[in-house]
């Protein structure tokens, strides 16, 4: 069975050697399809819409990977995550890929998926995946009109109920991308409102990949990315964020101390699932770094956070 896997989780099942700033902590497979994905979204490299290369999701490379050669090199991942595509019998495959894993003993299994029948989503748990993720991605639904989602604003709102429903509180991920056209009051109100259904948040940079119709955009300016990633770290550490979070004219942002301040600047590593982190999805090893994907780098680039905070806390 092909699957792709990214860059640094192939070089590491290949044993490859390769410089890596960050290792992944998570072994990341995208399901494989000449064509790429049938949905339409507009920043998304494997959509049918996108002209760039098909072994391209983000700004990272995902060659092409024999799964049942690779399997027992995957148990020495702390977290095995699918990506499915929209393709024909992409349900079907993904729990055949997650009744493999598990059989085979590989670690915890996260599978991120469009909406599907609740049938399914006890196959997949039945199958060994133990947290669900879910590409919400915009936080209005006009911006989820506008950049081409599969389905309706509504019919992902109802899913994300029933995942948790199916999976359990905390056990769903949804995914929003920071840098579609969201301000930060509606932002943080969406946020809130996914953690009182019982999900958590995985938050990623818009990243205009060439290709893509809308490769011509530009990257979330970074103070308004690290304000969400602060919002969602108080949302989820069980706080109401309108005790904390004051929002003035032109979107400029303040936040009262309190007892969320100890440890803040984990709202700057990679959030997701357990042991997720991603590296350089969104960025380059270069540089700006939108989500750390280690406590390393967390210190290595401690000025620049801790810059941030002494800006907008009081």
């Amino acid at each position: 069975m092909k699957v792709r896997a990214s860059l640094g989780t192939y070089s590491l099942v290949k044993g490859e050697e390769v410089k890596l700033l960050a290792r992944p902590t998570t072994a990341y497979l995208l399901q494989y399809d000449d064509l790429g994905c049938r949905a339409c979204c507009l920043y998304c490299t494997q959509s049918m819409y996108s002209s760039a290369p098909k072994e391209m999701l983000s700004r990272v490379s995902w060659p092409v990977l024999e799964l049942e050669n690779a399997v027992d090199k995957l148990t020495k991942f702390k977290r095995v995550c699918l990506q499915t595509i929209m393709k024909p019998g992409f349900v079907e495959e993904a729990i055949d890929i997650a009744r493999l894993l598990r059989r085979e003993g590989t670690p915890s299994m996260s599978v991120a998926i469009t909406p599907i029948p609740r049938s399914y989503l006890k196959e997949l748990a039945l199958a060994g995946v133990e947290y669900l993720g879910v590409g919400l991605d915009a936080f209005t639904p006009e911006i989820f009109a506008r950049v081409g989602k599969p389905y309706s604003w509504d019919t992902y709102m109802k899913f994300i109920d029933e995942a948790v429903e199916v999976f359990g509180r905390d056990h769903v991920v949804v995914h929003l991308i920071v840098g579609l056209g969201e301000d930060i009051r509606t932002a943080v109100n969406v946020m809130s409102k996914l953690a009182r259904m019982g999900a958590r948040i995985a938050l990623f940079a818009f990243t205009p990949v060439k290709g893509t119709p809308m490769s011509n955009l530009d990257r979330p300016p970074m103070k308004h990315y690290r304000v969400l990633q602060l919002a969602r770290y108080i949302i989820e550490r069980g706080y109401r964020i309108e005790d904390f979070l004051i929002i003035g004219e032109n979107q400029e942002v303040k936040f009262r101390k309190g007892p969320w301040i100890d440890r803040a600047e984990e709202a700057f590593l990679t959030s997701g699932c357990p042991y997720c982190n991603r590296p350089f999805y969104n960025e380059s090893p270069r540089g700006p770094i939108y989500n750390y994907p280690s406590h390393e780098l967390l210190v290595r680039y401690e000025d620049e956070w801790r810059r941030f905070l002494e800006e907008v806390v009081s």
